[in-house]
């Protein structure tokens, strides 16, 4: 774990300025705390958010237990920058992970650049209220190296391949560059799951919670836990095990099977048959219906030792999924509802009523905050999230809010494209410009056009119809501004471009990885103060 900085102590001191035990609407006793995050998991292909298909019963069961958000937004469409708000409480130009480039800069003299990573951890804080904390994840935007693990007892990657457990990586590497074909055969059958692209990670991910809970429970059975679970099997391939690869498509005789999504060969395009893209879907929906099978497994697992009874449990996503809606496939590419809009579902017996719907625009820049609010604990400074906490209890109505979501995206020579969201209940206000181009604008209404097909304007934003998208990316300017003003800052290990070996890695699931970045001397404006907070 890391030791925390000065600014990061003084944050942690405000966060336990009130405790568990002197909030009277809070448990006697601190309940353990379950987050689970589904990677690539949109919201509307849950049966509880209406979705046609049966594809989450044990989902749609906790949310009837408890609380479910119906239009809760990620902050950015891919794993990285959504997770450090899932962690922080902060958006993407709070916390200042705007792009795993921020890991390849050098200056001048070839000199690694800091990563201006900003804001206290979840587990930080709830570590030092006392909480055993525990985290299990299966992805490497997840790794210590990207400025996670903070604050966690234990932080650990399941569902490796040959790329990230390195005694086999560097075997492969070897025998690959001897060109022994024979020998990387031989290492495949050695570790089959290693090198089996539709190994599912999830029930090992769940057996290593498990087994973590128990022992922490056997040292110290009074301790409260904080288990954090992530899953990635909803993520392509779309390779889901019997029966659920069958489950939605069972007459589907097509060469479409889920696999070879993202390459440069891929058959999966815009242009495909639609009734392969209909098996495709199919697929994805298989899943989520997978995972929310383990999901099940999990909570079952914990009712069976009698803790469920006394644990919040969070279930969430970082970001969704596209399938040409707007003509564009996976993720991190685009802004649109299909790969911001986000489960977010709340259970705590006794203490949630079940069957709760709660409307309004919510973020996973709430999460964290609204977990504090429930333990009785206050939000480290410089939080932007807003605590939902009384929303949930039955206290409150949601406010109208606002929801920030944020993406740098690089598709080629150049200047990035910047691209902004602004998400109300009733409204998605879209902007995007490339480098340091006019930003162009689209209005989009939520409730007539949930899939976001037609925009009720389009607009430049210097045009009189955009003051008043003006003046909200002002205050939000000046809210982040400050919050950045406030919040821990800290180092982020690992720093340095990626090898070879990590971003074959990444290249093996569709992300092309990061070209180096040597900053100039010239003076910092439009994208490039990207890189040192806020991205627009």
């Amino acid at each position: 774990m890391q030791t925390p900085r000065p600014l990061l102590a003084l944050a942690l001191l405000g966060a336990l300025a009130c405790s568990c035990s002197s909030d009277s609407r809070g448990p006697a006793r601190p309940p353990h705390v379950l987050l689970v995050s589904i990677d690539t998991l949109r919201a509307d292909h849950l049966s509880c958010h209406g979705y046609s298909r049966p594809t989450s019963p044990r989902l749609d069961a906790l949310a009837a237990s408890g609380a479910r958000f119906e239009r809760t937004f990620a902050s950015s469409s891919w794993t990285l920058p959504s997770h450090m708000t899932i962690f922080t409480g902060l958006p993407v130009s709070g916390h200042g992970i705007c792009d795993d480039r921020l890991w390849t800069r050098s200056d001048e003299a070839g000199e690694a650049l800091a990563v201006p990573l900003t804001g206290t951890f979840l587990p930080e804080v709830l570590g030092a209220a006392g909480y055993a904390c525990g985290g299990f994840y299966t992805w490497k935007y997840l790794e210590p190296r990207f400025g996670f693990g903070a604050g966690f007892d234990v932080y650990e990657r399941l569902g490796h391949t040959f790329y990230s457990w390195p005694p086999v990586a560097e075997k492969f590497e070897a025998l690959r560059a001897a060109g022994d074909t024979e020998g990387l055969k031989a290492l495949a059958a050695q570790y089959p799951d290693l090198f089996d692209a539709t190994h599912q990670s999830s029930p090992e991910t769940i057996e290593r919670a498990l087994e973590w809970i128990d022992s922490t429970l056997d040292e110290n059975p009074d301790v409260p836990l904080f288990t954090f679970v992530h899953l990635f099997d909803v993520h392509d391939p779309y390779t889901p095990p019997a029966p659920y690869n069958t489950l939605f498509d069972p007459d589907y005789t097509g060469a479409i099977n889920g696999k070879n999504v993202t390459s440069a060969d891929s058959p999966v395009q815009r242009d495909m048959d639609p009734r392969d893209l209909e098996h495709l879907i199919a697929l994805y929906d298989g899943g989520i219906a997978w995972v929310d099978s383990q999901v099940g497994r999990l909570l079952d697992e914990l009712d069976e030792r009698g803790i469920l009874e006394d644990t919040l449990v969070m279930v969430t996503s970082d970001h969704g999924e596209e399938f040409f809606e707007h003509g564009g496939k996976t993720h991190r590419g685009a802004l649109y509802v299909e790969s911001v809009h986000v489960p977010w579902i709340v259970a705590w017996p006794g203490h949630i009523e079940g069957g709760l719907e709660i409307g309004g625009a919510s973020g996973l820049v709430d999460l964290a905050p609204t977990i504090y609010g429930l333990l009785g604990l206050r939000a480290p400074a410089g939080s932007l999230g807003r605590d939902l906490g009384p929303v949930l209890r039955g206290e409150a109505q949601i406010a109208p809010a606002i929801v920030l979501s944020e993406l740098l995206l690089f598709d080629g020579e150049g200047p990035p494209r910047r691209r902004v969201g602004l998400l109300s209940e009733e409204e998605h206000i879209l902007l995007g410009a490339r480098g340091d181009e006019p930003w162009q604008g689209a209005r989009f209404a939520l409730d007539s056009d949930p899939g976001e097909q037609s925009a009720t304007v389009a607009f430049r934003l210097e045009e009189e119809v955009a003051a008043g998208v003006r003046d909200t990316l002002a205050k939000q300017r000046a809210a982040l501004a400050e919050s950045r003003a406030l919040s821990a800052t800290r180092p982020a290990g690992g720093w340095g471009p990626l090898s070879a070996r990590e971003l074959a890695e990444l290249a093996a699931v569709g992300y092309a990885g990061p070209a180096p970045i040597q900053e100039s001397g010239a003076p910092r404006g439009g994208w490039r103060a990207c890189f040192d907070g806020c991205c627009w």
